[in-house]
């Protein structure tokens, strides 16, 4: 346990969680502890503080003039904690135990991440990993530099982050092979029922179904599902269509009988990017990260 003139560090991580939440139920969630036990961490706050910091208004929690005053000032300490003091030092492979958070939808961990994690455990045996998957929460734990790495696609970058592009694909059309499909027009894509996937608990649409809401027509969306990966098996079997990006179909290809084929108009090209932390950016970890996941995700030349 650290302390720095009597207050134990680890409640400023509290703090922050119940300021940001305003709620006790949704800071344990967020720091996978007990209710009581924030409930807890907040009494020792008001005990050292001498301020409630945060008072009961209907269901949600209102910070007070101390608790508004203060949230300024440890949110950037935390910052610089978890950028600068927590990750200062060298970053050697073969002995550290660090223990890297990564966000990436199913997609980017299949084309990139897999085959960085195979040749981690032989580069780092010690290092552990965790994929988050993308949603509004995970890229609010990117503002507060609690996750090493996000990988996005370009219409989410944030322009206050460094940026890195991993590698550029396209999106076909996926469809059972025994649906007797040749191509797909516009006219039968519409025509048909649909896969689609969304992301995380806010069901964040994927940039390519953006792009087809703008096409001003409707299309008939028979099962709603959490992944890019489940969308095989929402095609077989059923004269249902999905788009997929072009590297995920091919590898799917060789475990599902799906047809790919191309899309009728060219659909904007699919720009997977890796984000992190300003503060992080002297991190020799991340930049073993980031270079790993430039030489695995590159695609295999035939």
């Amino acid at each position: 346990m650290m302390r720095f003139d009597g207050l134990d560090l680890n409640l400023l991580v509290a703090f922050e969680a119940l300021i940001e939440e305003r709620n006790v139920s949704a800071a344990a969630r967020r720091l996978n502890l007990t209710q009581p036990a924030v409930t807890g961490a907040l009494n020792r706050l008001r005990d050292y503080f001498r301020d409630d910091l945060l008072v009961l208004h209907g269901r949600k929690m209102q910070p007070t003039p101390k608790a508004e005053d203060l949230s300024g000032p440890v949110r950037r300490a935390l910052l610089q904690i978890r950028g600068e003091i927590t990750r200062a030092g060298d970053f050697v492979p073969a002995t550290s135990n660090r223990h890297f958070r990564i966000v990436a939808s199913d997609y980017a961990y299949t084309i990139g991440l897999a085959e960085l994690f195979v040749r981690a455990s032989a580069l780092a045996p010690k290092v552990t990993f965790e994929v988050i998957p993308p949603s509004v929460q995970a890229t609010e734990r990117l503002e507060r530099a609690e996750v090493d790495v996000v990988i996005s696609v370009q219409p989410y970058v944030n322009a206050k982050y460094p940026v890195l592009e991993l590698w550029r694909d396209s999106d076909v059309i996926i469809s059972w092979q025994g649906a007797g499909y040749t191509t797909i027009s516009e006219e039968v894509f519409f025509e048909v029922g649909h896969a689609v996937s969304t992301f995380g608990p806010d069901r964040r649409p994927s940039v390519t179904d953006q792009f087809i809401e703008k096409m001003d027509r409707e299309r008939r969306v028979e099962v709603l599902l959490p992944s890019f990966g489940d969308l095989c098996r929402g095609v077989v079997g059923t004269r249902r269509l999905a788009t997929m990006h072009r590297r995920y179909a091919e590898h799917f290809a060789q475990v599902y009988p799906i047809a790919i084929h191309e899309t009728w108009t060219p659909f904007p090209e699919i720009v997977q990017i890796a984000q992190w932390h300003k503060v992080r950016d002297n991190d020799p970890g991340i930049h073993w990260i980031l270079r790993l996941l430039s030489d695995t995700s590159r695609p295999v030349q035939l």
